[in-house]
């Protein structure tokens, strides 16, 4: 819906779409033939200018239809009647559902984020022009060598928690630092050194914030001798910038491999263990609102066990969402909180 708002009476919104549609669309010539041998005729079917006489005829729900599929048109002489035939290659968008991963929202802003996946690079391009769409201009962006994807970026109030592994990089926090992308006192990076499993890909496949004083974590990582440990450095806001060896930009480097349950006590945090196999099944993929609303729970008994947990004062509500765990995400993973 917002990538169609507008196109009906307004031709700025019809036209951006169609240039991101040309982005999206890709016409290739058979290998095999020589492109010397075309004749003028032949030649344009297979120019940019042919893109978007194609483009421009197209529907608004066709061109939506481009962008989520991004098809390869390959084209070869058929030695017909017709000139031309073609075949057709896609690269869908299949996994664009999870919306909490193409950005973070920081103190400072949005952010837009560096896939890892080659798959889902393309996420990144099409959630910017939503947010555009919507008139909010991102404050940053990260780049290579930098990996940032949103499933790794829990807000804690004056405090970013940024888990680095399997899909983020420590290059990326950096960025984020150097360049005052934040907006928070405290970064904590969370460090997955030892286990790096597509499972647990995302820091939030393992924890969820429940309210100011309580969180979920996963059984399996939390202690000194878990082998699955997570360890966290924290970084601090200074007044002036730090050379290299001490920080990053104006965050320096106050705590090293910190257990990531002992960091939580520390801050006055209630962690609460969550089985492995209910983890497995993204009882730590909780989404909390805020603002008093329940925090919700795609896992019936986790949600039931916490709503009985007198360390939570909070309340909960179970949501059945078995279609888009089946697709290896949850609740959070499909949401994005601007504030």
């Amino acid at each position: 819906d917002v990538l169609e708002y507008g196109c009906d009476r307004s031709e700025r919104a019809r036209l951006d779409l169609e240039r991101l549609a040309m982005r999206s669309l890709r016409y290739e010539l058979d290998p095999d033939t020589d492109p010397r041998t075309l004749s003028e005729t032949e030649r344009h079917f297979v120019s940019e200018d042919y893109k978007v006489e194609a483009v421009e005829a197209m529907s608004t729900q066709q061109l939506v239809d481009v962008i989520f599929s991004r098809p390869t048109v390959d084209i070869r002489r058929s030695f017909r009647d017709t000139g031309f035939t073609a075949r057709y290659r896609f690269e869908p968008l299949t996994n664009v559902l999870f919306t909490r991963d193409q950005q973070i929202v920081t103190g400072k802003g949005v952010v837009m984020a560096r896939m890892r996946s080659d798959q889902r690079v393309h996420e990144v391009e099409l959630m910017q022009f939503v947010w555009g769409k919507l008139g909010i201009v991102p404050v940053g962006q990260i780049v290579a060598p930098g990996y940032l994807e949103g499933g790794d970026f829990i807000a804690a109030g004056d405090v970013a928690l940024i888990g680095v592994g399997l899909r983020s990089n420590e290059e990326a926090v950096r960025q984020l630092c150097e360049q005052d992308l934040l907006g928070h006192r405290r970064v904590a990076v969370v460090k997955d050194n030892f286990e790096q499993h597509q499972d647990r890909m995302h820091l939030d496949c393992i924890c969820s914030l429940l309210s100011a004083n309580c969180v979920l974590l996963a059984e399996d990582v939390i202690g000194e001798s878990c082998p699955k440990r997570r360890l966290v450095d924290e970084y601090e806001l200074v007044e002036d910038e730090l050379d290299g060896d001490e920080g990053w930009g104006r965050y320096r480097c106050v705590k090293s491999n910190v257990e990531l349950g002992a960091y939580f006590e520390h801050h006055g945090y209630n962690v609460i263990p969550v089985p492995r196999e209910e983890q497995l099944k993204y009882a730590c993929n909780c989404l909390n609102l805020g603002g008093g609303s329940p925090v919700l729970s795609c896992h019936h008994l986790s949600a039931k066990r916490l709503a009985k947990d007198s360390r939570f004062d909070g309340d909960v509500r179970f949501v059945a969402f078995e279609e888009v765990t089946a697709m290896y995400g949850s609740l959070h993973c499909c949401s994005q909180v601007l504030r």
